[in-house]
């Protein structure tokens, strides 16, 4: 009698464990479901977040690049400004190539080319956005304005001095055969070179930095 009670308490444990096996065993599918969902949703959502901050990065790399094209096209306005002050320079030093006497004007040049530009486009954090070509129209301009700047310093100090000249002596420049003398060789020069740097710049924004920056806008 005592071993058939004991037998039956035997069978009745197992039967316990065995249905809660059972059961655990009909929850399992359901955790891994649940860890599933998740684990796709928290992934889902560090790739929404990536997304979003990749398109915020985008629209502000955009939004720099525009205004990098808005500081371009200022250059650009100013070169050719200045351009039009420099007719009465060029026309004096083609005539001095000629042979010609003129009275040399002694209108000052203006350095039209902010800084900022250059800043702008190396300084920003932005930088590494650019493409290699955008950065070498960039990389090619940037010591040319520098020059430029300096040419025209140069030119604007000996025009002050020329200036003077002219007025103690009306034909101050020319030799008696007419020629420019030697301390004047400064004039034609710097405003050849002037000039030529000024197209340089032109040029390449026109022709190189601008559309670069147009491509990586669209």
């Amino acid at each position: 009698m005592t071993e058939s009670v004991e037998s039956a308490k035997d069978k009745y444990t197992f039967e316990r464990i065995a249905s809660k096996i059972k059961t655990a065993s009909s929850h399992i599918p359901r955790l891994f479901l649940e860890l599933a969902v998740v684990f796709i949703g928290v992934y889902l959502a560090f790739l929404l977040t990536d997304y979003q901050e990749e398109l915020e990065k985008k629209d502000i790399r955009i939004k720099f690049f525009e205004s990098l094209i808005v500081e371009f096209d200022r250059v650009v306005f100013h070169l050719d400004e200045e351009e039009v002050n420099m007719l009465p320079h060029l026309s004096a030093m083609e005539q001095i190539n000629l042979g010609k006497q003129p009275q040399i004007p002694v209108h000052p040049l203006y350095y039209p080319v902010p800084g900022k530009v250059v800043t702008a486009a190396f300084d920003s954090r932005n930088f590494e956005s650019l493409n290699t070509s955008t950065i070498e129209n960039i990389v090619l301009a940037a010591p040319h304005m520098e020059y430029l700047h300096q040419r025209i310093n140069m030119f604007n100090d000996f025009l002050l001095v020329l200036l003077a000249d002219q007025e103690s002596n009306g034909n101050c420049c020319y030799s008696d055969e007419g020629e420019l003398l030697e301390h004047y060789s400064w004039y034609p020069e710097l405003i050849e070179e002037i000039h030529d740097l000024n197209r340089y710049i032109r040029d390449t924004i026109i022709e190189s930095a601008i559309p670069d920056l147009k491509k990586l806008v669209h």
